[in-house]
Formats: C-alpha cells, structure tokens, sequence
C-alpha cells in the first residue's frame, strides 16, 4: 500500500506520557512513514492530515478540533463508555468518566474515520459513546517482530506472568493478589514500576522485579508457563498477543476484547473475580504438558494475524479514502 499523492501528516506524539497509546501510535507512525509518499510535519497547521492518539477531549486539542484539516483518530479502549450511567452514579469516584463520555458525543462527529482495535470496543463507542457509526473502522493493533518464540517453557522453575502497568479496577488487581495467594507453592513474576508501589502486602511468591527492558520482558514471556490477566474490561490487550508470540499460554476473562484477541489460543475462566478457580486453571497448564503445548502452538499461530505492518497499511487506505477517495 502507498499514498496516491504526497502527503504531509502529523502525528500526536507530543507529549511525555508513556502510555500504551503512546506506544502504540509511535509503531503505527514508524510504519506508515515507510511510504514513499508519507512525511511527518511538526506543526499540525501545515500537515495535509491529522493522526490523533485518541478523540479530542483534552485542553491542547482544541485548535486541531477547531480547525477542518481532515483528522484519522486511533481509539484505546474507552472505560468511560464500559461502565453504566447507574454505576457511574454510585461510585462518585468515578464522576469523571460521565463528564468524558459527553465531551466524547460530541468531539467524536469531528474525525472524519475512527480506527479502533476491536470490534467490542467499535461497538461500545457507537452505542454508549454516541460515536457516528459511518466513520468508525476496526483496525487492530500488532506487535513487534522482537516477540517471537526462542526459548521453551521453564517446567524445571515454572512461574506464572503477570503484565499489569496499573491498579485501574479493570485490571482487577485485588483477583490477582488473591490468586497468587492460593498457589503459594509457584513462583509469580510481576514485572512494572506499579507492584514496587502496591500499597498492601504481597504474597510471599509474589516476585516484584520493577521496570524491565522489552527485552527482559520477552525473556520472561518465553519462560514462563502462562501470562495471566484476569482483566474485567480490555479494550485490545496487547500482551495478550505478546504472549501468544512468545510460545506462552494465555490465561484471562471472556470480558470485553480478549475472546475477539485470542480466539481459542487462550484459556478463559468463567468468573472473573474467583481466585480458587483461577489458580486451578492455572495449576492445570503448569502441570498438564499437554494442555499447555496445546494453548502455546494455538497461540503462536493467532498471534501471526497482528503486525504494525498491517495496521499502519489499514491507516494508509484509510489516509487515501478520506484525502484522494481512493
């Protein structure tokens, strides 16, 4: 795929946050200025298109929203949109997210396509966020060639994996906890800044390892005997397919994006918030051998459908259709 015409475009990388969107969007931006035809402007005022991180709600966006450069938006997730006014209303906490989601109905008529990772998210922005159906389009994410398969699973030192980078409720962390409390007898490796910071007592087999290099990280994918993350809502999941890469089971929830992720490449527990039953799926992949090589062939082969690649070659057609109607 290559632009029809020379185009400028500027991307929403700037700022310091080093969020998952952050990320994701750099990969996407990396691969879309391969094309011949693709040049990144640092003023948005002088780019022929706009690639923004995510709807325009915040202080710094307003000028790009007033303007009428034609504007692509990558949507993450949208907790906002998960949970019900009702919810919202008993958990003043939470407050926040009513005042997202209205500033959302009507920021979202702005972009002229809106590239989610999933459908179940497409579908959540278009029902509950009051997002235009006619200008949304499901792109996945993908992953770096760096994550592949190199080693086997450790059986002489199984641990489990647990990829968490906050205590957002819909991480479900207090579920893990309890979980890792009922297997006292396997090792759990938590990688993040966020366990280091956790504010009550962890396991004894909780083994909190602080920031890593993504090339540690990948190390601890190929050993480890599965990645857990019992999320309550996801709106993609990129360790999911991380993982999968790497040769490692997966362990998670049917809520939200994951079963559209990982297919049957993964194992699903049925209620989200039981840790007894979480550690005997657990138990079962680190001791059934079987089982276990199973879910890893199933989720080397898933996980070949996502590449940055593809998805930055989705952001060019979706360039081309709204810029030269191609």
């Amino acid at each position: 795929m290559t632009l029809d015409r020379p185009t400028g475009i500027w991307f929403d990388t700037h700022y310091d946050s080093k969020s998952s969107g952050l990320y994701c969007i750099e990969q996407i931006k990396e691969r879309v200025l391969e094309d011949e035809n693709a040049t990144e402007v640092e003023e948005w005022e002088r780019a022929d298109l706009v690639h923004l991180n995510t709807i325009p709600f915040r202080r710094r966006d307003i000028g790009v929203w007033l303007s009428s450069k034609p504007m692509v938006v990558t949507q993450h997730g949208g907790y906002h949109w998960w949970r019900s006014r009702r919810e919202l209303l008993a958990r003043p906490g939470h407050r926040i997210f009513m005042l997202m989601r209205a500033i959302f109905r009507v920021t979202s008529h702005r972009p002229q396509r809106i590239g989610f990772s999933t459908e179940y998210t497409r579908e959540l922005a278009v029902e509950r966020g009051g997002v235009p159906e006619s200008r949304t389009r499901v792109i996945p994410l993908g992953r770096n060639e760096s994550y592949r398969n190199r080693t086997p699973t450790d059986t002489d030192d199984p641990f489990v994996l647990v990829v968490v980078n906050n205590r957002n409720p819909r991480k479900n962390v207090p579920t893990i906890v309890d979980t890792i409390a009922e297997m006292p007898d396997v090792r759990f490796v938590l990688p993040g800044k966020m366990w280091g910071e956790y504010p009550d007592e962890l396991p004894a087999n909780a083994e909190v390892t602080g920031y890593v290099s993504e090339e540690e990280l990948i190390e601890y994918y190929n050993r480890a005997a599965a990645l857990y993350l019992p999320t309550l809502y996801e709106g993609f999941g990129l360790p999911f397919v991380e993982a999968m890469a790497c040769g490692t089971a997966v362990v998670t929830t049917n809520r939200g994006s994951p079963h559209e992720v990982c297919a049957g490449a993964a194992a699903y527990v049925d209620d989200p918030m039981d840790p007894v039953e979480h550690a005997a799926l657990l138990r079962r992949i680190i001791m059934d051998d079987e089982y276990r090589a199973e879910l890893e062939r199933r989720g080397i082969e898933r996980a070949r459908r996502f590449s940055w690649r593809k998805t930055a070659d989705e952001y060019l057609n979706t360039y081309d259709e709204i810029l030269y109607g191609r």
